[in-house]
């Protein structure tokens, strides 16, 4: 239960941090920063992350690093700021990562989410 606190909580101020640099138009330095604090904390990286396969990329962050749907959402928040800062071939990688993740959490999850939805129109339109 520690180990999912944790992910939730890392997540949670990475995201926050990132909103933070994004405001002040300085997304690009706050890369290096969610790259660091993610492998500080939970032994990924943005680049770890795109080497997952795109058939198990959901299985593996849930069995292998303990992220529950709230953990994935966030995650998916902030690869796509990220993806949304990008210009090459990492973009469409970190789309298709977000899109399987919302689409994962429309499904399982009880409550709809309008936000959500507009996620998921937004990123198809982009991929």
């Amino acid at each position: 239960m520690r180990q999912f606190d944790q992910v939730g909580q890392v997540l949670g101020k990475i995201l926050s941090d990132l909103l933070g640099l994004k405001s002040q138009g300085k997304v690009n330095d706050g890369i290096e920063i969610v790259n660091q604090v993610l492998k500080e904390n939970l032994d990924l990286d943005i680049q770890k992350l795109l080497n997952i396969q795109l058939d198990d990329f959901i299985n593996t962050l849930k069995t292998e690093k303990g992220f529950t749907n709230e953990s994935l959402d966030k995650l998916a928040d902030i690869l796509t700021i990220i993806a949304d800062n990008r210009q090459n071939k990492d973009k469409k990688m970190l789309y298709e990562r977000c899109l399987i993740i919302y689409e994962y959490l429309e499904k399982t999850e009880s409550v709809y989410s309008l936000d959500r939805k507009w996620k998921i129109e937004q990123i198809k339109n982009m991929l």
